[in-house]
Formats: structure tokens, C-alpha cells, sequence
């Protein structure tokens, strides 16, 4: 126990004790989360998406951007990412243990991952790295923190946010190869990363970072001296930034223009977003080291102007953070490399490009792998130092006891954050607890309650979204589903209206619409609006199946209001104008289009009677008596057969 305590085991038993523990970790923070099921843009993108339902789809996920999700709109590159939802669904299809599992080995994988770049290559001074050095203690802390923060539960629990978690794992295993000096491996890997998210584009910079506050201070004392011999950074940085540059291009040439915009409300800017992230890059932080208030959908405000504190103080807070890392990056170059990576891998999303919420909870995934948990590693470290100092303690003992009580916290917190992802009602439940002013949160907890066939739940909850977000047009669409299941088809046609009146160029709400109208039997309106979806989104299936089946209808019912006419003309003519033989080329004209009419049958044979044509009207008798039979029409059945008792005169 002594010896277990004051941790001379080698590398390879160490290794061993933390990857151990690090399985034990996940295990109580994420076994119960296999049979979590899907949700947001997990339906459009997995459950019904016909793209990722054959492997034979794959190649067309590298050329045809529209097949990583049925909603238009959010139109991406991603085909690695399709790729893997492709493979789940062949394994499992809908069932999602396998997407669970999957997400789960890919992040036990980057850990691993973090733990050796820590060990091998970040901790410093450098005399402490290696297997069997001193950073192999604080690497596995922050292997560990990464591994279990609660603030990264959803990029595994959340399907979807799979595009974080395997771009950050390629992203991680590129530096890791840059770190080796496998070019070509790093080249891949980012390649990978890329079409797995374009926040891999700040890998270049990222390398860039860590070679300036790593550099050689004797040889390079300056960022002048370091800048002169600026050739050394070719080999590495090169093949990456070129990889960059064809992606930019590709990626332009494979989106349309209106992409980005389709990402964010109009009125957002990128100045609104870039000052909003200011706020937003500290509520990350806060939620990595005090993981209260963690919500599938945060309702998290814009920023709207310099002057408002939360700009302005976070502005200061940030430049302060950076500075003083930057400050004593020679003494602690391990914090400022972390400072960095957080800010850098965040850039993409963080600075000028509008997304549609200002936060997400799986966002900063990649800027904690060696960003927030190295900084966590470096505190425990810090504070393990002086605590030792003053008590006379081993340092090692008290900075792993520390990592315990945090990792077994931060386990406990991730099994109930898990434990709230498998349920959808409970998982909303909570989101509405953490942010009551939410729409979307009230909404989709009426969502939820409205799948489970509680209507009049999810109707004051949706009523409480609109009392939040009136002109939102996904709750309008939400408010017409749930007047088709309370049979109320006008105030579903209504809904579906202002659903199309806030969002005209949303293919989903001239989906919504379409199916209201079909409710209310007005075919050839909903013709339109199935039509207009498609015409806003050609790869709308479902549209064109209801298209189909509503034209269908609308042949039908125009031939049916056809039919009409033509025995409201017919016994016109019989029973109040009394020319019976305008009238028997009206019915005869109704039988053309449908032999098996039952009313112009009838008719025709009384029109026969009354011209006195009885011989040619029996035989129309005999056929009315088997279609009288047919319907069990027993009172037309007996006229009918007093009809045919007679003899023709």
C-alpha cells in the first residue's frame, strides 16, 4: 500500500493502473446511457435519413453535401461523419446501441490520446515526461478530466454531436502525429478531421503555438529570433495549411451561397455573434470547473452592444487570462499552450460565424482535450504543491487524492446527466428546470408529452412557448400536429399558416402545411404546398411521397365532384325537364367513366323505363340487382326484383 501511495510504478504498470481506471470511469458515467434514443437533428440526420441506410451511399457523401440530413437547410460537408452513421445503421438500424458504443470507444480512444501528449510532449519541464517520468501523474488527471466532464457528456449522449467528438479525435491523433514527425499521418488525420467538421481548420495554428512557447530559448530568446528562422515550420505547417486551402476551395464549390446564412436568424451579424462569444467562451469555462446549469438547449443571450458588461467585462477577463499566460509562458509554457489551444480550437465557431446558438453544450469538446483539462491538471498540480508544503505531505498522494474526489464527483454527475438523456420527457424536464425562459425547452417538453399521447400536457407547454417565442416556426409547426391529434383540422391549417408566415422559405413549413390541408380534404391546396416544399428542397422525400398520394386524392375527389354533376344534370333532365333521352346519354356518358357507378346504373335504367325502351333497360336492371346484392342494398334489391318480374311490353 506504501509503495501504491508514493507511485514508483514504471510507466507500463502506471499505464495500466490508469487506463483501468479510466474504463471505470466511463463505465459508471456512460453504461447506462446505451439505449438513449434520438433527438434534434438526430431524426433528420439518422432515423429519417434514406442516404444512411446503405453503404452503397457512401461515395455520394463525398460529392453530394444534401445527404448529410433531410432538413435543407443545414446543408454541410461531412461525409466521414454520414460515413459512420452509415456503418451504425447497418449494424443496428434504428436500435442505438451501436452509435453509443461507437461514440463511446472513439472518446476513450482520445483520452488515450491526451494522456500521452500531456505525458510525452505538454507537461512541463521537460525533464518530468516520458512513461516513467514525474508528468505521467498529471497527464492521467487530465486524460481523466477530459475523459469524465460532465460538460462532455453530450457530445457522446447526443448523436448528432458525434461530428465533435470524431473530429476532435482526429484532430488530436493529426497533433499527435505532427508531435512524432509523421507528416503524412498528420496530413490524413486532418483530412479526416476536416470532413468531419471544419472546426479542424485551426490545426496549422494550433502547432504553430505550441512550437513559439515550446521553442529553444537560448536559440530563440525573442519572437523575433524565432520568426527569423521561420522556414523550420515548413515541413509541418505546410502540407496542413495547403490541405486547408483545397478544403476552403472544395468545400466553396460544394455548398451554395446561401448556406451560412441559413445557420443563423437575419438579424445576427458577425459582430453581434463575435462579441456575444466573448460571454459565451467564459460560460465554457465556468461549465467545465462547476458543472451546474448543464441544458441540451441553453438559453444563453446575444450580445448586443461593446457596452454592455457582459461584453465588456469578459473582454477584460479574457485579454487579462491570455496575457498573463502569455506573461509567464516561459515558466509555465504547459499553461499557456493550453490558453491557447482552448481559444484557437474554439475560433472557428467563436468568432465571426454565425451558428444558431450562441452556446452548446458539445461545443467545446476539442478545446478541453488539451485546453480546460490540462488547465485542471496544472490547478490539482498547483494546489497539491502548496497543500503539501504546508502540511508536509506527498505532494503525489494529495494530488491524487484530489483527482479521486474529483473524478469519482465528476463520474457521479455524468451517470445522471446520462441517466436524464434516456428519457426524453425527463431529459426536456431538466432542460426547462435549468432555463425556464426557454421556448425551444418548452416546446420540446410539449414534443415529448405529445409522443406520449398526453395532449393536454404538451398543449400548455406549447402554449408557454408561444408565450415565448410567438413568431418561432417550428412551435407553430409543432401547435398543428398536436390540432390534427386533437381532431381539430381548421386550427391545424391555421398553425401550419403561420408557421409558413414566419419562416416562407422554410420547406418544412409548407411541409406542415400540407398536411394539415390534407386533414381537411382540400387536396389541391396541399398539392401546392407539397410542391413548394420540394421546390425549396428537392431532396424532401417525404414531400414527394405525400405529393404523390395528395394528387392522387385530388384526381379522385375532382372525378368524384365530376360524377356529381353529371346525376345532378341527369335527373335533371329525368325528373323536371323530363327528356329522358338527353337523360340516358348523361348516365351512359357517367358509366363510361366509372361502369361500376351505382346511382347512374339506377338512373339510366328509369330513364330506359320511361322512353320505353324496356328491353334495353333490362339488362341494366339485372346489372343494378348484383350491385344492390353486392352492397346488401335490400330495399333497392326488392324494387329491383319487382322491376325484373315484370314482361316487357
Amino acid at each position: 500500500m506504501k509503495a501504491l501511495l508514493t507511485f514508483p510504478l514504471g510507466g507500463r504498470r502506471f499505464t495500466q493502473l490508469f487506463v483501468a481506471a479510466l474504463i471505470a470511469g466511463l463505465a459508471i458515467a456512460y453504461a447506462n446511457g446505451f439505449g438513449i434514443g434520438f433527438y434534434f437533428d438526430d431524426s433528420y440526420g439518422i432515423q429519417e435519413n434514406p442516404a444512411v441506410r446503405s453503404l452503397a451511399n457512401i461515395p455520394r457523401f463525398f460529392s453530394d453535401p444534401f445527404t448529410l440530413t433531410t432538413v435543407r437547410e443545414n446543408v454541410d460537408i461531412r461525409p466521414v461523419l454520414v460515413t459512420t452513421f452509415a456503418v451504425n445503421y447497418a449494424i443496428s438500424g434504428n436500435n442505438p446501441w451501436s452509435y453509443h458504443a461507437f461514440n463511446l470507444i472513439v472518446h476513450l480512444l482520445t483520452a488515450l490520446m491526451v494522456f500521452v501528449l500531456v505525458r510525452d510532449h505538454i507537461w512541463w519541464p521537460a525533464s518530468r515526461r516520458g512513461p516513467d517520468g514525474g508528468a505521467r501523474l498529471p497527464a492521467a488527471a487530465a486524460a481523466l478530466f477530459f475523459a469524465l466532464a460532465p460538460i462532455n457528456n453530450q457530445a457522446l449522449n447526443y448523436m448528432w454531436a458525434r461530428s465533435a467528438l470524431l473530429c476532435t479525435a482526429f484532430y488530436v491523433a493529426a497533433f499527435l502525429a505532427i508531435m512524432n514527425r509523421r507528416v503524412f499521418a498528420a496530413v490524413l488525420l486532418h483530412v479526416l478531421a476536416l470532413l468531419t467538421k471544419a472546426i479542424a481548420l485551426t490545426l496549422p495554428a494550433v502547432f504553430v503555438a505550441y512550437d513559439f512557447l515550446y521553442r529553444d530559448r537560448k536559440r530563440h530568446p525573442t519572437l523575433r529570433a524565432w520568426l527569423r528562422d521561420w522556414k523550420e515550420l515548413i515541413p509541418p505547417v505546410a502540407p496542413l495549411a495547403a490541405i486547408n486551402v483545397v478544403y476552403l476551395f472544395f468545400r466553396s464549390r460544394m455548398l451554395p451561397d446561401w448556406a451560412n446564412d441559413a445557420l443563423h436568424e437575419p438579424w445576427v451579424t458577425p459582430w453581434i455573434w463575435f462579441i456575444s462569444q466573448w460571454s459565451a467562451l467564459l460560460h465554457y469555462v465556468r461549465i467545465f470547473f462547476l458543472p451546474y446549469g448543464l441544458s441540451v438547449d441553453t438559453d444563453f443571450p446575444y450580445t448586443m452592444h461593446v457596452a454592455e458588461l457582459r461584453a465588456w467585462g469578459s473582454l477584460i477577463v479574457i485579454l487579462a487570462w491570455v496575457g498573463l499566460a502569455l506573461r509567464y509562458s516561459k515558466r509555465y509554457p504547459h499553461v499557456a499552450f493550453a490558453t491557447c489551444w482552448f481559444f484557437i480550437t474554439l475560433a472557428t465557431e467563436s468568432t465571426f460565424t454565425p451558428l444558431s446558438e450562441v452556446v452548446n453544450d458539445h461545443r467545446p469538446y476539442l478545446a478541453s482535450a488539451l485546453g480546460l483539462s490540462v488547465l485542471a491538471a496544472w490547478l490539482v498540480d498547483s494546489a497539491a504543491r502548496l497543500t503539501a508544503r504546508m502540511t508536509g505531505g506527498n505532494r503525489r498522494v494529495v494530488f491524487a487524492a484530489i483527482v479521486a474526489v474529483l473524478c469519482v464527483g465528476a463520474a457521479a454527475l455524468g451517470h445522471r446527466r446520462t441517466w436524464q438523456w434516456s428519457d426524453e420527457l425527463r431529459l426536456w424536464e431538466s432542460t426547462v428546470a435549468a432555463s425556464p425562459n426557454n421556448g425551444r425547452a418548452w416546446m420540446n417538453a410539449g414534443l415529448a408529452s405529445m409522443n406520449r399521447g398526453n395532449l393536454k400536457e404538451a398543449k400548455r407547454r406549447f402554449e408557454k412557448a408561444r408565450e415565448l417565442m410567438p413568431t418561432y416556426p417550428y412551435l407553430h409547426m409543432n401547435l398543428s400536429t398536436l390540432a390534427i391529434a386533437e381532431k381539430r383540422p381548421k386550427d391545424a391549417v391555421e398553425s401550419a399558416r403561420q408557421a409558413v408566415r414566419f419562416a416562407p422559405k422554410l420547406a418544412r413549413t409548407h411541409f406542415y402545411l400540407g398536411v394539415a390541408l390534407d386533414e381537411q380534404e382540400n387536396y389541391a391546396e396541399s398539392v401546392q404546398e407539397f410542391r413548394r416544399a420540394i421546390e425549396l428542397d428537392p431532396n424532401d422525400y417525404k414531400a414527394r411521397q405525400l405529393l404523390e398520394k395528395a394528387t392522387s386524392l385530388l384526381a379522385a375527389q375532382d372525378a368524384a365532384k365530376a360524377e356529381a354533376a353529371m346525376m345532378s344534370e341527369g335527373l335533371r333532365l329525368l325528373d323536371v325537364d323530363h327528356d329522358s333521352a338527353r337523360a340516358i346519354a348523361v348516365f351512359r356518358s357517367l358509366l363510361e367513366r366509372n361502369p361500376e357507378h351505382y346511382g347512374a346504373t339506377f338512373q339510366l335504367a328509369r330513364a330506359l323505363d320511361t322512353a320505353g325502351k324496356q328491353a334495353e333497360a333490362r339488362p341494366v336492371w339485372e346489372k343494378m340487382l348484383t350491385l344492390a346484392q353486392q352492397a346488401k342494398d335490400t330495399q333497392t334489391e326488392t324494387k329491383v326484383r319487382e322491376r325484373l318480374a315484370k314482361k316487357a311490353t
